[in-house]
C-alpha cells in the first residue's frame, strides 16, 4: 500500500517534470507571437510603398542615349503605364516605344522590403533574354532613388555593374540617369536619360 508521503513525494516528481513542459510551452507560444508579429511587419505596406504608387498611371517619356563617352546622343520616345499589384506591395510598369529603330517592349517591378529596409527592381524587355536587378536607397533631400545593380554583358556572358538615379522633380514629372562602365571597362559615364511626364486627360 502506496503511503502518504510516497504519493506526496510522486506528485513533488510529477510537479517537477510539468513545470518545465510549461515554461517549454510559455517560451514557444512567446515565440510563436514574435514571430507573427515580425512576419506581420515584413508583409504591412508602408510609406516607401505608397511612394511606388506615385508612380500609379500613364506617362509619356523621351528617351536620350550614348553609346560612349563623348558619343553623338540618339532620342527615342516611348509610353508606359504603371500599376500597383498584391495589395499595394509592388509596383509593375510596362514601357511600350522604338529603339535604334525597333518596336520596344519592356517589364519593370519595384518593390521596397520591409526587413532588408531597401528598395529594389527587376526589368526584362525585348531586346535581351536577361534579367537586369539591384536594390537602392531613397533620398529624401534629393528626392531622388538610386539603384546599383547588374546586368549581363551579353558580349561575354559576364556581369556589367549600373548605377540609376531617378529623380522626382514634382508628382508628374521625372528624371532617370543611368551610369554604366564606359566600353573597354573604363570609368563610369551616363549612357542614357529618361524624362517622363505623366499624361493629362
Amino acid at each position: 500500500m502506496m503511503t502518504a508521503k510516497r504519493v506526496l513525494a510522486l506528485l513533488g516528481v510529477f510537479t517537477l517534470l510539468a513545470v518545465p513542459a510549461r515554461a517549454q510551452d510559455q517560451q514557444g507560444s512567446a515565440d510563436e507571437a514574435a514571430m507573427m508579429q515580425a512576419w506581420m511587419a515584413y508583409m504591412t505596406p508602408g510609406e516607401p510603398h505608397q511612394h511606388l504608387a506615385k508612380t500609379v498611371g500613364e506617362w509619356n517619356h523621351t528617351v536620350t542615349m550614348w553609346m560612349a563617352p563623348g558619343a553623338p546622343p540618339t532620342e527615342s520616345t516611348a509610353t508606359s503605364t504603371g500599376q500597383m499589384i498584391l495589395g499595394g506591395r509592388y509596383l509593375t510598369e510596362s514601357f511600350t516605344g522604338n529603339m535604334m529603330g525597333m518596336p520596344f517592349e519592356g517589364h519593370a517591378l519595384t518593390g521596397y522590403d520591409n526587413a532588408k529596409k531597401k528598395y529594389f527592381s527587376a526589368w526584362v524587355d525585348n531586346m535581351s533574354t536577361g534579367l537586369m536587378t539591384g536594390w537602392g536607397d531613397w533620398d529624401e533631400a534629393s528626392k531622388s532613388l538610386t539603384i546599383t545593380g547588374e546586368f549581363v554583358d551579353f558580349t561575354t556572358g559576364g556581369n556589367t555593374p549600373y548605377r540609376q538615379v531617378l529623380k522626382w522633380v514634382d508628382d508628374n514629372h521625372t528624371i532617370m540617369e543611368m551610369y554604366v562602365p564606359a566600353p573597354g571597362g573604363g570609368p563610369e559615364y551616363k549612357n542614357m536619360e529618361i524624362h517622363s511626364l505623366r499624361k493629362t486627360s
